[in-house]
Parts: C-alpha cells; structure tokens; sequence
C-alpha cells in the first residue's frame, strides 16, 4: 500500500557520510539514512531511495527518484560494480535534466587508483613479515573459542596443521599458517573466502586468552567484517 511504501522509505538510522573524492565530488551528499531496507539520500536537491546488491557475477542496483516518479534497475553479469555506479548516476542525471558528466569513465578511473593504492600498501604490509614466534607449540592454540555474536570455531592440530573451521558457516574451514609472532594467515578450503590474519593475544601464564582477525587485503569486502569478532575460549 501506500502507507507501507511510505514507511519503508522513511529514514530509521543516522548513515555516516562517506564523501567521495576529486572528480567524484559532487556524488557525495548532504545526508545518508538508512531506511527499512533501502538507502535515503539527497542528490542535486532532490531525494533518493536506493540499493544495490551482488552475487558472484551479478551486480545489481535500483534507484527510485520519488517526486520525479522515475524507478531504474540496472543489472550487469559481471562484478565491475564502477559500471553499474556509473551507469546508475548517468541515467539519474538524465532524469533530473543534468549536464552529462561521464561517471563511468570517472568511477573506472576512481576504481583503479584506489586499487593501485591498496596493492602497495598490501604489498608494503606482507613484503617482510618479522621472523619471530610463534610463542607455542601447535597445540598450545588448540581449542574450542567463541564469539558472542558470531558463536563457536574450533582450532585443531591435524597432523602437524592447526586447521580453523567457522562451525557455523558450512564451508568455511581452512588451514593457519604462521605468518609472524603470535598471528597466523588463514589458507580457506574454498578459495573465494578472503584470507585473515588470525591473532592469538596469551595471558600471564601463556596460555591463549583470545583471539582477532583482520582481512588481509585492504579492499575485502565489507561482509568479511572479521575486525569486528573477538574469540575467548570456552571452558570444559
């Protein structure tokens, strides 16, 4: 109904405002909401609602202009997400009667500069890891852990490897390697799952007290939030 429509598109959370830089300027807004389920926004003083989404080789986005009673979808069977950015913000220009400012060409070149920074700052990163550590013997990080949001993993000693496997996600279990200190690298089963430093933090007497992650690229994608997960160990 209406009324439904109207609320779902109504602003519930205050967004941060991520401002985009150079020749991408003028995209960023003046406020960023989220709604029930969909972004809220201004753009050249008008409001839009909007969202977008991806699968392995499909990205998708939709944009609503509501006093201008327009609606876009765009789909591409790829997962160059500037296209379908680009594309998006043209065909809203056009709606709104502005001048053509070539945003594909200007996402494409915005998308590439960011991930040459990225490279060498990943390559700065892993170039020359510190040889020390680890501070136990393999099984000495073996164990049951858990996140109180996420729940339980298990670190075992398989063979002579500590294997990680996230109970809870099918799939999602890999081997550690030891990359320096106390931290070690995941090497996932199912390759597409983006690698993460995995970090034993030790108590007074040594043993493991709890446990981070980080991804190790710097242009993972948001859903990897590994930073946001803090395992303890479960007692007996």
């Amino acid at each position: 109904s209406e009324a439904q429509a109207r609320e779902m598109w109504t602003p519930v959370t205050l967004m941060p405002i991520r401002g985009y830089p150079g020749d991408l300027a003028a995209l960023t807004p003046n406020f960023s909401t989220y709604a029930l389920g969909w972004n809220v926004q201004d753009y050249r003083g008008v409001k839009l609602v909007l969202h977008g989404g991806a699968v392995f080789g499909v990205q998708t986005l939709v944009t609503l202009i509501p006093e201008k009673n327009v609606g876009l979808f765009l789909v591409i069977n790829s997962e160059d997400g500037e296209a379908v950015l680009g594309l998006g913000w043209e065909l809203v220009d056009h709606y709104l009667g502005a001048p053509r400012a070539d945003w594909p060409a200007k996402f494409m070149a915005y998308v590439e500069e960011r991930h040459a920074g990225a490279l060498e700052a990943f390559e700065a990163e892993t170039a020359e890891p510190a040889d020390v550590g680890p501070s136990l013997p393999p099984e000495g990080y073996a164990g049951e852990y858990a996140d109180p949001w996420y729940g339980p993993i298990t670190i075992a000693l398989e063979g002579s490897e500590l294997t990680l496997d996230f109970r809870q996600t099918p799939g999602m279990k890999g081997t550690l390697e030891h990359w320096q200190y106390d931290t070690f690298r995941t090497r996932w089963s199912d390759e597409t799952i983006e690698p993460a430093y995995v970090t034993f933090a030790l108590d007074a007497e040594g043993e493991v007290a709890g446990i981070t992650m980080k991804a190790v690229s710097p242009l993972a994608d948001f859903s990897y939030d590994y930073h946001d997960l803090h395992f303890t160990p479960v007692a007996d």
